[in-house]
């Protein structure tokens, strides 16, 4: 049986070197599963800044909606124009239980808005600020907040990173707001930009940036010691304090959760 992911309503299969009758019967086999209504297949490589996929429609009923529930929270989303992975459930979990009630928050890459909402749900620290490239996927993390009844609790920016953090707070509605956090999560997508510069300009003293990294097993310390040096660079020090496993995204190549410690 191909590989597959379930998410809520909806599963998707890796369907590589099957054809159409091996994957109408695993479709067929997955359909039994009482919450799966929809089977789908990706279609080639994750692609883009938005890190979106390209499904096509196998089986169940035609829908690309995903209803979906984790860690007591409910979320919807369309899986053709938001990235989405559930096997980040419990690095979600693990994040939000590591923030004080009394946090400035800011989640960087914020996708349909679970890191936020999860934080919420488990903490609600004083202000949690959320941004997210992908106008839909803005869109419907304002809807999961609603649908958590999150609304007050949660502000959202739609943007670049790059152009929505600048030198003494965030752009927000045209203006320049002084803020900086004392907790960054930044679920960054598998790119080549580091993206740590935004990360500091938000950060201050004593701010702990929990950073989403890429590698394979055997480049992780050199990785982390680019994160190091890149700080230093931009006149600020960082300290590395823990490197968590955070999912297996291709043999040999996973994604780390890099906790860090901004020193000054």
């Amino acid at each position: 049986m191909a590989s597959y992911d379930i998410i809520g309503n909806i599963a998707i299969i890796k369907g590589d070197g099957k054809n159409k009758k091996q994957k109408l019967e695993q479709a067929k086999k997955l359909l039994k599963i009482p919450s799966v209504k929809t089977v789908l297949e990706k279609a080639g490589k994750v692609k883009g800044r938005l890190r979106t996929i390209k499904p096509k429609y196998i089986a169940g009923e035609k829908n690309f909606i995903v209803n979906y529930k984790e860690n007591a929270c409910r979320f919807k989303f369309d899986i053709r124009t938001c990235y989405f992975s559930p096997r980040l459930s419990n690095d979600r979990k693990q994040v939000a239980l590591k923030i004080k009630k009394k946090d400035n928050v800011l989640v960087m890459f914020s996708g349909v808005g679970v890191y936020p909402i999860v934080i919420s749900k488990y903490k609600k620290p004083a202000r949690i600020v959320s941004i997210e490239l992908g106008r839909d996927c803005n869109k419907y993390a304002i809807e999961n907040a609603r649908l958590n009844q999150m609304q007050d609790n949660i502000e959202f920016i739609q943007g670049d990173v790059k152009k929505k953090i600048k030198k003494g707070g965030l752009i927000v509605k045209g203006n320049l707001v002084p803020l900086q956090f004392d907790f960054i999560m930044m679920a960054r997508p598998n790119l080549k930009d580091s993206f740590l510069e935004q990360a500091l300009i938000a950060s201050k003293k004593g701010t702990r940036i929990f950073y989403h990294l890429f590698c394979r097993d055997k480049d992780l310390k050199e990785e982390v010691e680019k994160l190091v040096s890149e700080a230093k660079e931009l006149g600020r020090k960082i300290q590395v304090k823990k490197k968590v496993f955070a999912g297996e995204i291709a043999p040999y190549k996973h994604r780390y959760r890099i906790e860090i410690k901004v020193l000054n």
